[in-house]
């Protein structure tokens, strides 16, 4: 190939260092022999971009010019061929490609988000139960039951977050916006701001906020339900249209605030027990005060909620009638006396299967004063 057929590069000038004999001397096997020049500059400059003609020099690189190299099928360099792989990889100055070495795992780092708390591993499931003399067990649903919008937006904020993570904000939140008006009108942005704390920040502002805004255009009221798909049960809801209102007199499932955005089964349960019976003029509180109707049946004893903290309640409330609860069916035995002084006293409850088994031991105490204090 003459060099007036060589495709040059602007990377690569083309020189002729390469020349080739034919001679008539067969090799040892009876081929014809090619005898190949390789200039020194070939072998010192190239194998490095960057590096330009001037700078080479022969031997620069430990290399020493090579003359008369001989080739036959295959190019012949007159280096002693290995007997076994080396042991450890050798890096060669000649200009053939080097066997490739995989470059060492990366170690993969975890990124945690701060906008998540981290949460303590308590050693058992447990709940401080109060004395069943005691007006009030703790929840902040008990504080909100007479304000049935605070109380959806409360089961919004706890909802997968700790009450001692969410409480704050909670009621940093209500400060800000006191009235369903303002929670309507309050800009997204701040909203998401101040409760980023929680994380799924963007998720809870957006469903505060619609809340807010359909409950002005639809308040619950008495007679007016709406259906929620597969609550209480597996296909409850179905035979019920998706923008149909149904009245008291219809006897399908449904329920006064289920065309309200964000309300799941935690926010439902949550207002059944402590606001519906009001709502619907009933009694006077969840407790059934001021009962309307003999032999009235408070709404709470037909709730089975699947939150720990609600289930508990709902057994610390059975057990102030003397009765044990199962949460799975809603069954009832009477309390054994062990239970019934225990319930008396108050202590620590903790779960199996499921269900709550109240206890006072005192390692039990020590369990419940951590768990109370997250």
């Amino acid at each position: 190939m003459t060099p007036s057929d060589e495709v040059k590069s602007k990377y690569f000038q083309s020189r002729p260092e390469w020349r080739t004999e034919q001679t008539r001397r067969p090799d040892d096997d009876g081929n014809p022999m090619i005898r190949l020049r390789i200039s020194p500059d070939l072998l010192s400059s190239d194998s490095f971009l960057g590096q330009t003609d001037s700078d080479s020099e022969p031997g620069k690189f430990g290399l020493q010019p090579l003359d008369n190299v001989e080739v036959n099928d295959s190019l012949r360099f007159p280096f002693p061929a290995p007997t076994s792989k080396p042991t450890t990889p050798q890096k060669s100055n000649c200009l053939l490609p080097e066997t490739p070495v995989s470059k060492p795992t990366r170690p993969r780092i975890t990124k945690t988000s701060p906008y998540f708390p981290s949460l303590p591993t308590d050693p058992e499931s447990c709940l401080p139960f109060p004395p069943i003399e005691a007006p009030y067990f703790g929840l902040v649903q008990e504080q909100l039951a007479h304000e049935p919008f605070k109380l959806l937006i409360a089961t919004i904020f706890l909802n997968r977050t700790r009450g001692g993570v969410a409480l704050p904000v909670l009621f940093e939140v209500f400060e800000q916006y006191p009235t369903i008006d303002a929670m309507a009108n309050a800009r997204l942005s701040d909203l998401v701001s101040m409760i980023r704390c929680l994380g799924f920040q963007n998720q809870r502002a957006r469903k505060c906020i619609d809340l807010a805004r359909t409950w002005q255009a639809s308040r619950p009221a008495k007679g007016k339900r709406y259906r929620k798909l597969h609550y209480p049960r597996k296909l409850d809801g179905r035979d019920v249209g998706r923008d149909e209102c149904i009245d008291d007199e219809d006897m399908r499932v449904a329920w006064e605030v289920a065309h309200l955005p964000g309300v799941g089964a935690y926010s439902l349960d949550s207002w059944r027990i402590f606001c519906r019976d009001e709502l619907r003029e009933m009694a006077n509180d969840w407790q059934g005060t001021g009962a309307t109707v003999t032999g009235f049946v408070p709404e709470w004893k037909s709730v089975l909620p699947q939150d720990k903290e609600l289930r508990a309640y709902l057994t610390w409330l059975w057990l102030k009638e003397g009765w044990t609860w199962d949460h799975h069916t809603g069954d009832l035995e009477p309390a054994s006396d062990k239970t019934r002084r225990a319930a008396q006293k108050g202590g620590v409850a903790h779960e199996e299967d499921g269900n709550w088994i109240l206890e006072t031991s005192p390692v039990k105490r020590v369990a419940n004063g951590l768990h109370a204090e997250d």
